[in-house]
């Protein structure tokens, strides 16, 4: 919570995110007139939703601590998880074209977010060259995302789509500066087996496969990668990132 509560006091410029949220390439005194419209909200419980579907449209929102789930249901009642939001994603974009958001945002555990009201946004990154380009950048992740789990779902079995998981929040987390293959993840099975077209025994039984085979090991909210090299093997991943070193336990 003390994590949660420093977050939701920092400011754009001592933001430890800048370089993956939106001041990423602004100079100073334009980080300064983003930092102005940013409304710093009181810290969302686990459970409260930061909105809900058919909801007006009225901001973006930047998570600077915490994660959340962005769902929607079918017309017979069934979820369907459209991903998780960790600090430094952007969320709200869904609402961009109809002005009401599609989908509901809620907290997995304390999170902080920066809401940043849309027009006084989009009036500034008329502005700001820099901005819109960065906006343009969010949306195009946005977009990407969609279409890469699109295609886990379509050409990747039960194990490559937890082990690519597993190794796509190590990365996210990465890229971040946190540890990678050592973190805390306050996602559940069920929420994954939604989000991956899988049933929760399903997963449960990959995760122990896992943790036997000395591959990662996932128990309640704590997520160690044993084996890079055995978790990309599994996921189908072919990389020479320096990330691929294999992870100490």
């Amino acid at each position: 919570m003390s994590e949660v509560r420093s977050a939701f006091n920092v400011s754009c410029k001592n933001c430890g995110l800048q370089k993956i949220c939106f001041p990423t390439g602004l100079q100073k005194d334009e980080i300064e007139r983003l930092d102005n419209i940013v409304d710093r909200r009181a810290p969302l419980k686990k459970g409260q939703h930061l909105f809900e579907a058919n909801d007006n449209f009225n901001a973006l929102y930047a998570i600077r601590a915490g994660v959340v789930k962005l769902y929607s249901f079918t017309n017979t009642g069934e979820e369907i998880v459209h991903g998780f939001y960790l600090p430094g994603d952007v969320l709200g974009i869904d609402a961009l074209g109809s002005r009401r958001h599609q989908y509901n945002a809620i907290a997995l555990d304390t999170t902080s977010v920066c809401s940043l009201p849309f027009e006084k946004f989009s009036n500034l990154t008329d502005e700001l060259p820099q901005l819109n380009k960065q906006m343009m950048n969010v949306i195009s992740k946005e977009v990407l995302d969609g279409r890469m789990h699109s295609e886990l779902l379509v050409r990747r079995n039960a194990d490559q789509r937890v082990a690519q998981f597993i190794w796509n929040m190590s990365e996210r987390y990465r890229s971040r500066g946190y540890a990678s293959s050592e973190f805390r993840l306050s996602i559940l099975h069920r929420d994954v087996a939604v989000y991956l077209g899988l049933t929760p025994e399903t997963v449960s039984r990959i995760l122990a496969k896992f943790h036997a085979d000395g591959v990662a090991t996932w128990k309640k909210k704590e997520v160690v990668i044993h084996d890079m090299d055995k978790l990309l093997n599994t996921a189908g991943i072919q990389t020479s990132c320096d990330s691929c070193n294999k992870a100490t336990a």
